[in-house]
């Protein structure tokens, strides 16, 4: 089973970093991702996020 911040990065594929949060949710949404995931975006934290693998810190 995939964890929670692998099912996000894979909505995510291509997104370029750094991102701020309202930029990594608009990302979300212009490239269908679930609604799930795109719930679970709008709870993190508001900053910017440098990398992929400082997103999915936000993921247990």
């Amino acid at each position: 089973m995939k964890t929670r911040a692998a099912v996000v990065q894979q909505a995510l594929k291509g997104i370029d970093y750094p991102k701020q949060k309202q930029e990594v949710i608009d990302y979300a949404k212009k490239h269908y991702a679930p609604q799930d995931i795109i719930s679970e975006l709008q709870k993190i934290p508001d900053r910017k996020y440098e990398t992929a693998s400082d997103l999915s810190k936000e993921f247990p």
